[in-house]
């Protein structure tokens, strides 16, 4: 390998986490959309650079399952960014992450939307990964199921302590954790990520099969 990262295992962190702390992170020098997913990272430690490889590296690892993962930048800088890390996480409909697709058509679209560069530019700033072979994957469907069950304990529980009278300090403040704890929840990348997953696979959701790379420690890129 060019560059070898250490791979940094996710646990399960729903139980451990100060909700209410965690929805007032305000990090200095934050890069992505959002201060609290950065800090699940964190915590995880999921905030570790790529691993550069050889294109027969990510070959070996490809299977059924686990497919070839593009990524289209605009500019070569922020390939060079990706690659020398931290990556910086953006957001979109499957939550906060990394966004990368199976289909290296979605990819090359991305590298030039005024569709105004040469052909040779726009395939280099495609970029080739694939998940670690121990990488722990989910899909997008499974992980919204998981989310929900939790969400529906958390309302439970809010709907009694929002009907309780004259609440006690600790009801109080029990009842604000749960209201940072769902907020934290509905962005699903955040969920996943707390859960100790490394990647979502939204691939039967979006026709751009969309993925979600939640821990980048977990991804093999190669770069032509």
């Amino acid at each position: 390998m060019a560059r070898s990262s250490t791979y940094v295992r996710g646990r399960g962190l729903v139980d451990e986490v100060n909700y209410s702390e965690l929805r007032r992170t305000r990090r200095p020098g934050s890069s992505g959309n959002s201060p609290a997913f950065e800090e699940i990272q964190r915590l995880q430690g999921f905030c570790g650079p790529v691993t550069t490889v050889t294109r027969p590296e990510v070959d070996a690892v490809i299977r059924p399952g686990r497919p070839p993962l593009f990524r289209g930048f605009e500019e070569d800088r922020y390939i060079d960014a990706f690659i020398e890390g931290p990556v910086r996480p953006g957001g979109g409909p499957s939550g906060s992450g990394t966004y990368v697709t199976p289909l290296e058509s979605v990819a090359f679209d991305y590298t030039d939307p005024t569709r105004t560069q040469e052909l040779a530019t726009r395939r280099a700033r495609v970029v080739l990964m694939a998940l670690r072979p121990e990488a722990r994957v989910t899909t997008l469907d499974a992980l919204i199921t998981q989310r929900d069950h939790a969400l529906t304990r958390i309302d439970g529980e809010l709907r009694v302590l929002r009907t309780t009278a004259d609440p006690t300090d600790e009801e109080t403040t029990r009842r604000i954790a749960l209201q940072d704890k769902q907020l934290t929840f509905a962005d699903i990348g955040q969920f996943g990520a707390l859960c100790g997953w490394d990647a979502i696979d939204g691939s039967s959701a979006f026709s751009d099969k969309q993925w979600v790379i939640l821990n980048p420690t977990a991804l093999l890129v190669h770069h032509r």
